[in-house]
Order: structure tokens, then C-alpha cells, then sequence
């Protein structure tokens, strides 16, 4: 897959190049000046909210009078937006915001939704090769880097940050979480028929288990990617991260295609249509079958499942069609993150300690512990 194709080819691709498009705008306007560009796509999603009825409000501003913006203005506003020099910095803070954005268990927000809408495919596909032009985006497309891994150990008690316990053993764990996947399918399913589709949320990601260890590689600055780009986070402001050996034999699949994701559904598939069908039809629209991997399955022949960033932006939220009947929707998971089947993994060096200023807001970033806000 090239690298412009995978940012036009998915939701969360298509978020990075109008975050990179409008921090354009916003480097290259005065402060207290207009941004067209952000204010084009702040009322049409705004519409596009109040005409689903989700509850949203405007600030400081009159519903009567504000401006009727159309989708054909949005795209006149980003072909006539000048796009700043791409740097790492600006590549990391276009991610962390689009992943900040994804939501699978409702429907896309409404920035998702009309970047989606073809009369913005040209602008936007401007923006792709923009960055594809700056070469700092090229490794994307790369396999796991074995020689570059972290964990991250978020300070927060909750299920998605809780890692491998002490002691634990692979294999234990997938079980468990095959046989929990398995209990919940059955209990959902009791009572699918009389639930009105979208009535209520459940388990909505596609994920191997949160408790299996799992690692991500670093931005540029040396800064772990699993820190500061993840699905539906808690608003952390410590953690931890820890240098991760993997075994240089250990053997990973890549999921870099849709055909990749297609192909383990069908042949180690596990069914989970009643517990994602409410979760997954809000976010995609489809209403059908739905399956997910068996990871216990995948973990027969492989050490390690790798999701690279270009397959995440490419991938991640999509319906991907396993066949007539099944669909399938990797979610959950987070930009270069791969989860490990085997119980070989080492770490070595002290851990080092992080804290996210301005935690919970668009200016959210991580600094090693000790460092101010200057730094």
C-alpha cells in the first residue's frame, strides 16, 4: 500500500491530513485573526451533530446566526489553504489528535462524516502528498522495529490500561479471553432479537487482550508512540514506559492490508454479531454478522500481531467484508502497536517515568517526569 493511498483510504487517515490542514492555518494565521478553513468545518459539523440529535450546544454564539456552510466550501477553503513544511512534531500532533477522535462505539463524529463525502477526495488526496512528498512519514509503511520497542504502564486502575500481570503465561490468557468471548456472545445473544439495534453499548474493540504485553516503537523524538496516540483514553498523567526484547527469531504477523485482517477472520474467525452489533452498526452503518480473529488461534503459528501506523490510518474503524454474510471492524487498537503471544519477551534498563501536561485538552503532551512546562 502507498502511503497516499493509506491516508485517503480510512477515517482516521483522512482526520490526520485536516489536522495537519488546519494547523497549517492556525501557524500560518495571526492568533486572534480568522481561520476559514477551522470555521468552515466547525458549523457544518456542528449541523451535522444537531441533525442526528446528538446534544451539542454552541458557546457565545447564536444557533440563528450562524453561517450556512456547504461541503463544496469546506473543499474551495482546504485547496486555497497554504500547507506549512511538514515536521515530526507536526506529524505526531496531526496522529495524536485523529486518534484522539476515533469512536466505535457510536457513529463517526461529525469531522469524520463529511471528510468522508467525495467532493473533499481532491483536497484532501493535496494534503496526502504533501506529506508523502516530506519523506518523514515514509517508515509508516515499515514492519515492527524489533530493536525499538516500548511498553507503556499508564497510572490509572481500569481495564484498558492494565497489562500483563506478574507470572501470568500467554496461553492462559488467551484462553481466558477466548472463553470470555465466547460467554459474552452467549449472553448477548439471549436478548439480541428484542433489542433495538444501537440500544446500548458493549465490548466494541477487536483487540487481543488488554492483559497480553503489547508495545509500540517511538516518534522520532524518542518518545514511545503508545504514550500519547490511544483509542478512547482515560486522560492519564503518569506513566511509565520500559525498554521491551523481543526475540530476534520471534515471528509477527503484519496486518498492512485489509486482506490481511480478512484473511485471519476466515480461517481462525470467532463470531461476535450479538455483542458488537449495536456498538459496530452506529460506527459503520452495516447491519449484519460480524466477526473478529481467534487470537488464541493466531497465536498457534505467530509470536506477535504488529499494526503499523500507515495500516491503522488506512484501517482502523473501517467495515472490512469477510464474505456475503460477515464483516469485521479493527478496533481498539492503537497506531503501531503489536501484542505478544509469547512469554520470551524481556525488559531491560530502569523504567522512566513520564507526565502528560495540559492532560485532557488539544495541547496535551508527554515530558519526562521533572520536566516543566518550558521544557
Amino acid at each position: 500500500m502507498e502511503l497516499v493511498q493509506a491516508l485517503m483510504a480510512g477515517a482516521r487517515g483522512r482526520r490526520l491530513l485536516w489536522e495537519f490542514a488546519t494547523a497549517s492555518e492556525e501557524k500560518l494565521q495571526p492568533v486572534f485573526g480568522e481561520h476559514p478553513l477551522h470555521a468552515a468545518m466547525f458549523y457544518a459539523a456542528y449541523r451535522v451533530a444537531v441533525e442526528r440529535g446528538e446534544s451539542v450546544g454552541l458557546f457565545g454564539a447564536d444557533e440563528a446566526s450562524m453561517p450556512e456552510t456547504s461541503v463544496q466550501q469546506i473543499a474551495r477553503c482546504l485547496d486555497g489553504t497554504s500547507l506549512v513544511p511538514a515536521t515530526a512534531a507536526l506529524l505526531q500532533q496531526a496522529l495524536v489528535r485523529s486518534v484522539g477522535s476515533a469512536r466505535y462505539w457510536q457513529e463517526p463524529d461529525g469531522e469524520d462524516t463529511l471528510l468522508a463525502l467525495p467532493a473533499l477526495a481532491a483536497p484532501l488526496e493535496r494534503v496526502a502528498r504533501h506529506l508523502a512528498d516530506c519523506g518523514l512519514a515514509a517508515s509508516w509503511l515499515d514492519p515492527v522495529d524489533l530493536r525499538n520497542q516500548f511498553q507503556v504502564e499508564f497510572d490509572q486502575h481500569d481495564p484498558q490500561g492494565r497489562s500483563q500481570a506478574p507470572g501470568s503465561k500467554a496461553l492462559g490468557i488467551l484462553q481466558e479471553w477466548r472463553a470470555g468471548i465466547l460467554a459474552t456472545e452467549a449472553r448477548d445473544a439471549v436478548g439480541m432479537r428484542n433489542s433495538p439495534l444501537g440500544s446500548f453499548s458493549g465490548e466494541w474493540w477487536s483487540k487481543p487482550s488488554s492483559r497480553l504485553p503489547a508495545s509500540t516503537g517511538v516518534f522520532p523524538g524518542r518518545e514511545p508512540v503508545g504514550l500519547s496516540c490511544v483509542e478512547d483514553g482515560f486522560g492519564w498523567e503518569q506513566a511509565s514506559t520500559r525498554a521491551v526484547s523481543v526475540p530476534p527469531a520471534a515471528k509477527v504477523l503484519e496486518i498492512a492490508t485489509a486482506e490481511d485482517w480478512v484473511r485471519l477472520c476466515r480461517e481462525h474467525g470467532l463470531e461476535v454479531t450479538a455483542h458488537k452489533r449495536h456498538d459496530w452498526f452506529l460506527a459503520t452503518g452495516r447491519d449484519g454478522a460480524w466477526m473478529i480473529p481467534d487470537w488464541l488461534a493466531v497465536a498457534r503459528d505467530y509470536d506477535g500481531v504488529h499494526l503499523g501506523i500507515g495500516a491503522y490510518l488506512a484501517l482502523a474503524g473501517q467495515c472490512l467484508e469477510i464474505d456475503e454474510k460477515y464483516a469485521s471492524v479493527i478496533a481498539g487498537w492503537d497506531p503501531d502497536q503489536a501484542f505478544w503471544f509469547t512469554d520470551e519477551l524481556r525488559f531491560y534498563g530502569p523504567a522512566r517515568e513520564w507526565t502528560c501536561l495540559n492532560a485532557n485538552s488539544e495541547d496535551a503532551r508527554w515530558v519526562p517526569a521533572g520536566d516543566g512546562p518550558s521544557s
